[in-house]
């Protein structure tokens, strides 16, 4: 494997610490609540399908990195330029493409969630307020940071309240599934089993995409000091990310079978502590938002030439305040009038997502550096992975389309 040439980097300024953090916030978070129903779709064997997606992140997560320093000569900007290198304009527009449907599907989804997490909080102390109020309100809060925060490295401090948001939703988790384990033990839908055959596809498409963070990998290696620690940053922020994911999945599973649901904390009694998580995690979405919506707007701001080698400081900071209120306006108005628009984005993810995750940064790797140049079981991980990918597209995509047809009918 080639390693990271540290002289091709711009000087970055995070420290390992926060690049921890930010890749941790990115990635881990609702998945937690949906972990215990994806064993139902194919039984104990969602933990096994659950590690290896893990791993195959790591994996292309150090392959995408790679690329960024391929001709060891400069460092590529981001993913858009691996794909130019790749394959030429045809490589950058296809990149870009992907990655702008990604971007703008995760902001609309993160006003969603957090306006309906809202609601129910509000609604359960008695209020009654209209969800496309809450929908303006959440689109407010997000674009707080959204505006103020320039670049990733400014962000860290809120990727660490978001990571321990999720940290103590998956506590709670764990903490109650054992609590409730005697209450349910007898019931007959809380049968378990070892392996669902016909849920295997479903499974590895739904657990893929939550170990989905690829764009905004160049962002965050970016900003990092010692950019050779990246294997290792990566490695033990995917891995603490799959203990929480496993620890959500297993024991919400080991207390409700096959009647475990999505979100798991609507299997709990309503109390303090069932709040206090559905605010974490609340949190957490608003503490993640801008670690992935900052990354989405400086790709559009280095289109538009919004920086202080065109203009100055000032101007600069109109413009992109300006760029970002705007964006902000849209994902709102998308939010709350397209119908079925969970359904759409999730279909978006499926195509796209995937092939962001899995395919690209195995083709690009083996495009850049030859597959020739790559030793024969590095070669049968890059089968693989992109097999995993395109499974994952095509059977989130069919199950996406079933979704959104039975949302609009």
């Amino acid at each position: 494997m080639v390693e990271l040439d540290e002289t091709n980097h711009e000087d970055g300024q995070a420290s390992n610490f926060s690049a921890y953090f930010n890749i941790v916030c990115v990635i881990a978070g609702t998945g937690v609540l949906q972990m215990g129903y994806t064993f139902t779709q194919s039984g104990w064997f969602a933990s096994i399908i659950t590690l290896i997606c893990c791993l195959l992140c790591i994996y292309t997560g150090h392959l995408l990195i790679l690329c960024l320093y391929h001709d060891k000569t400069k460092r590529l900007s981001g993913y858009s330029a691996v794909g130019e290198a790749a394959f030429g304009k045809l490589g950058y527009y296809v990149v870009q493409g992907f990655q702008l449907w990604f971007y703008f599907g995760v902001g609309c989804i993160f006003i969603m969630l957090i306006s309906t997490n809202l609601k129910y909080l509000i609604d359960y102390a008695g209020a009654d307020i209209n969800l496309k109020i809450w929908t303006i309100i959440s689109a407010s809060i997000i674009c707080i940071p959204f505006v103020l925060f320039k670049t990733m490295k400014e962000v860290h401090l809120l990727a660490i309240f978001g990571a321990f948001s999720t940290l103590f939703t998956v506590v709670v988790i764990v903490v109650m599934s054992l609590i409730n384990r005697g209450k349910y033990s007898d019931s007959p839908d809380t049968d378990h089993k070892f392996i669902i055959a016909s849920g295997l596809p479903i499974t590895l498409a739904s657990v893929s995409l939550s170990f989905g963070g690829s764009p905004v990998f160049p962002s965050i290696e970016k900003t990092m000091r010692t950019p050779k620690a990246w294997p290792t940053v990566l490695s033990l922020a995917m891995l603490t990310t799959l203990v929480m994911y496993m620890a959500a999945g297993v024991f919400s599973y080991l207390t409700y079978g096959q009647s475990t649901i999505s979100p798991v904390l609507d299997k709990f009694q309503m109390d303090g502590i069932i709040i206090a998580a559905r605010t974490a995690i609340t949190l957490h979405i608003v503490f993640a938002s801008p670690l992935i919506l900052i990354a989405f707007a400086l790709d559009i701001e280095k289109y538009l030439h919004i920086d202080q080698e065109h203009m100055s400081k000032g101007r600069e900071f109109f413009f992109r305040c300006l760029l970002r209120l705007a964006l902000m306006v849209i994902f709102c108005l998308v939010s709350m009038f397209v119908p079925a628009i969970g359904d759409f984005m999730s279909l978006i993810g499926a195509l796209m997502n995937t092939q962001i995750i899995f395919v690209f940064p195995v083709a690009f790797y083996l495009k850049l550096f030859g597959w020739r140049n790559v030793s024969w079981y590095h070669l049968v991980l890059c089968a693989i992975t992109m097999i995993i990918g395109w499974l994952s597209c095509v059977i989130g995509t069919i199950d996406s389309i079933k979704n959104l047809i039975r949302s609009l009918s």
